[in-house]
This record gives C-alpha cells, sequence and structure tokens, in this order.
C-alpha cells in the first residue's frame, strides 16, 4: 500500500466536450469525475508527454472550491491576490525612496549676487569627503552649508501596511496576529480572534478529513485485513470497524491557567469531560490515563510523594479525594 502524491500540472488542462473532458477530467452526465488524464512524466516546457487515464476511485482529488460545479479548485489566496500584489508594489516604492533619502547629502548655499566673486576667476571643482566630525573650511564668501531633509522612512507605513494585512486575513480566513506577526492587544481580544480563525481552520480541517484522510485510512484497513495481516477480534462488529476518531491541530491556548480552569469549570458542572479536555491539548485520553496511572503507583511504590497527585495536595479536600485517600492508607497497612 503506498500513496504517490502528484502536482497539479500532472493532469493537462485539456477539454474535449464531445468526449466529457473537462480540464483534464472525464465527467459522467451529472457531472461526477469518472477518470482523470494523467502525464507519465513531469510536463516540461515546450515538451509533450504521454499521458494515461487513472479511475477516479484510485484518486484523491484534494482542492479549495469557491462555487458549485468547480472542476479544478483554486487557491485560498485568490480573492486577496490583487491586494496582496498591490501591497508589495507599495513597499517596493517605499523602499526605493527610503534608499534614495538616505543618500542625500549636503548642499552648498549660494549668497546674493554682490557676494559673487568675479566671474573672470577661474574656480576649481570642490569635492567634500564626509566623514565622522568633519570641519569644512572652504566655504567662500556668502556661502552656507544646508543639509537635505527628507520625511522617509515613512513613519506612517506600518499603520498602512497593517490594516491592509486585516483586509488581507479577512478575505482569507487567516489571523492578522498570525499574518502580520503582531500580538499585541488583551488577552480578550487576543482569545476572540484565536476563536474566529481556528473555525476556518476547523472547517478546512473537517474538509481535508473527509477527502483525504478517512478514504485513505479506509483504503489501508481493507488491504490489510485482506492481505491477513490484522486479525479482528472475534467479539469487534463488523460494522463498526471503519469507525475511527480523527484529530487534527487543536486551537492553542492563549493563558493555560484560564483555559485550564476554564475546562475544570466545565466538566465540574457536567457540560464536559475528561476526555474533551485531553483531546483540546491535541493529546490521546487513553493513553494519558495510562501514563499517568503509571506514574502514580510508581511513586507511590518508591516512595515519592509529589503534589500533582490530588491525594497529597492539601487543598484536595473533596469527598473524593478523602475516599481516595483512605483507600491508599489502608493498602499501605496492608502492606
Amino acid at each position: 500500500f503506498w500513496l504517490e502524491a502528484m502536482e497539479p500540472d500532472f493532469v493537462p488542462m485539456r477539454t474535449d466536450e464531445s468526449a466529457g473532458l473537462n480540464q483534464g477530467v472525464f465527467l459522467d452526465e451529472w457531472g461526477r469525475p469518472k477518470k482523470y488524464l494523467v502525464y507519465k512524466n513531469y510536463p516540461v516546457s515546450g515538451r509533450q508527454s504521454d499521458t494515461k487515464e487513472i479511475a477516479a476511485g484510485k484518486m484523491i482529488h484534494l482542492k479549495f472550491t469557491r462555487r458549485l460545479h468547480q472542476t479544478r479548485g483554486s487557491s485560498m489566496l485568490s480573492g486577496v491576490l490583487m491586494r496582496i500584489s498591490a501591497l508589495k508594489e507599495y513597499e517596493d516604492a517605499e523602499l526605493t525612496a527610503a534608499r534614495i533619502a538616505a543618500a542625500l547629502g549636503l548642499y552648498i548655499r549660494k549668497g546674493d549676487g554682490q557676494d559673487y566673486e568675479d566671474p573672470g576667476i577661474k574656480e576649481t571643482e570642490r569635492e567634500v569627503h564626509i566623514t565622522p566630525g568633519i570641519i569644512y573650511d572652504d566655504l567662500r564668501k556668502g556661502e552656507d552649508i544646508g543639509m537635505v531633509k527628507s520625511d522617509r522612512p515613512n513613519p506612517n507605513l506600518e499603520t498602512f501596511r497593517n490594516g491592509q494585512l486585516r483586509a488581507v486575513a479577512a478575505g482569507s480566513r487567516l489571523s492578522f496576529s498570525s499574518a502580520a506577526r503582531n500580538y499585541n492587544g488583551t488577552y480578550s481580544a487576543q482569545r476572540q480572534e484565536l476563536v474566529e480563525s481556528t473555525d476556518g481552520y476547523l472547517i478546512l480541517q473537517d474538509c481535508f478529513i473527509g477527502a483525504v484522510t478517512r478514504p485513505v485510512y479506509r483504503t489501508w484497513l481493507n488491504m490489510v485485513v485482506a492481505a491477513g495481516l490484522l486479525k479482528i477480534p472475534a467479539d469487534v462488529e463488523m460494522k463498526t470497524l471503519y469507525n475511527a476518531t480523527y484529530s487534527g491541530p487543536v486551537m492553542p491556548w492563549i493563558d493555560p491557567v484560564k483555559e485550564a480552569e476554564a475546562w475544570r469549570i466545565q466538566i465540574r458542572g457536567g457540560a464536559a469531560t475528561e476526555s474533551d479536555w485531553v483531546r483540546a491539548g491535541g493529546r490521546n485520553p487513553d493513553e494519558v490515563k495510562r501514563r499517568r496511572k503509571a506514574e502514580i503507583d510508581e511513586n507511590s511504590r518508591l516512595g515519592l510523594v509529589f503534589d500533582t497527585d490530588p491525594v497529597n495536595d492539601k487543598g484536595g479536600n473533596s469527598a473524593g479525594t478523602e475516599r481516595q485517600y483512605q483507600r491508599d492508607t489502608e493498602s499501605q497497612h496492608e502492606e
């Protein structure tokens, strides 16, 4: 069992309405893909490669669409590409202006007409070599030195750029803080932004699971069962064989103390479970409980006492903690 990843260039942009071919994909009467036209080798500019047809059941077409009946996907940044390009050109122009301003030096201010010397006197070309702490004493009558002033770099560039990046983030479901690398703000503002952006990420995550992860897992499971590499226990219901929990990246915590306290309140109120709390951190509840029990048992066997165990926590005076403490005490007396 293996997967071969292919770039979109491997599927040619060919269209033949008589054959039902649209942008390299053969479609049926309902617009459902039947097979794909694929290059055998990577297409090189100026060279035409041989093609072959692959059944749609053996292809996983990962794409992002904005309209119904799209055969090929579109970029998630397609709605903001023009703004990003314009912002780049603006930054390039500001950079050029700043470089010109940095190259500007000084000028010699002349006096009025009566301060000029006899035009018949031949003047030699004067050069000023600027060095730190320079003292220039080659000024003539009525002359003065002035410095060229510039308003570059533009002090409003960052404000304008952040405004444009906010528009880009809004049009692409990105987080402004992540796009601009600007993490200033209060806890409430940062968490509100994180919650809104995470909703978009979760939608894309569910789409990826449905389009790629679940089909790949079920195909792999079919093959290992058919090959006899996986022995299914007799007490397992076959209709639940393909059931699985797909865990992806989770929303990070801005303030772990506040997040942990919120989860504690939800669990005590019956609105959530311990497994939900563990999964919110991107971990496996069964693995966490197994390792936790092994750790507590080893500490008890070695006589190690830590306040990470609620039994040893002076503040843990709940009824459940007292019962657990009594059971541990009785077991130690029996030993």
